[in-house]
């Protein structure tokens, strides 16, 4: 059972290692907002690919399918939750002027955004949906906990080194002002990936 730790612990590594918009947003958000939010946004995305692992390797068989089925729905789903994201980033920044970013922020405002998004990703269903059959579940809810685990911690280690990578960055640059440039660009560029996906799935 090793073996399929470790290929499930791999696979969190390939799953987090995409760049996409969830990468974007964590590593914006370290380099805006610090090391601290960084690493929570991280948790959020690395905690819903453990859900998703759980769900997938406890019940994928029956599951994923029906997901699968319905992707365009959820492409259209995932895509106004980026550019929803995207818009009130925007808004923070230019509305957060005279106010320390970091300070003025919670952790759970860090962690749910890129929990939720990495929830909606239609490519994050696609994957599991051709990972599932290659692990040995048998119907193991104790298999699937472990497995899950093992994919969690893969993620996570991808997902804070986005957020450390991004915190170098904003700390690289001299003044505030160039860390929350970065912070806008991840917006800007969350928001393009919204659009994006939207038209494409029109």
């Amino acid at each position: 059972m090793s073996g399929a730790f470790l290929k499930s612990l791999a696979f969190g590594v390939v799953v987090a290692a995409s760049i996409g918009p969830i990468a974007l947003l964590i590593i914006a958000m370290a380099a805006g907002r610090g090391l601290r939010l960084g690493s929570f946004a991280a948790l959020g995305a690395a905690l819903a690919d453990f859900a998703y692992a759980l769900l997938a390797f406890s019940a994928g068989a029956l599951v994923l399918p029906l997901l699968v089925a319905q992707a365009r729905a959820v492409r259209i789903g995932s895509a106004l939750v980026l550019i929803v994201l995207a818009i009130a980033m925007i808004r923070r920044h230019f509305a957060a002027r005279d106010t320390n970013p970091a300070a003025s922020q919670r952790a759970a405002g860090a962690l749910l955004p890129t929990f939720l998004l990495t929830l909606v990703n239609p490519m994050t269903l696609v994957i599991f949906a051709g990972f599932v059959p290659q692990l040995p579940l048998g119907g193991s809810l104790a298999t699937a906990a472990m497995l899950a685990f093992g994919l969690f911690l893969g993620s996570l280690l991808i997902q804070l080194a986005l957020a450390i990578s991004g915190w170098l960055l904003g700390a690289a640059l001299p003044g505030r002002g160039w860390r929350r440039s970065i912070n806008l660009a991840g917006a800007i560029g969350v928001l393009a990936f919204g659009l994006t996906g939207l038209f494409s799935s029109m």
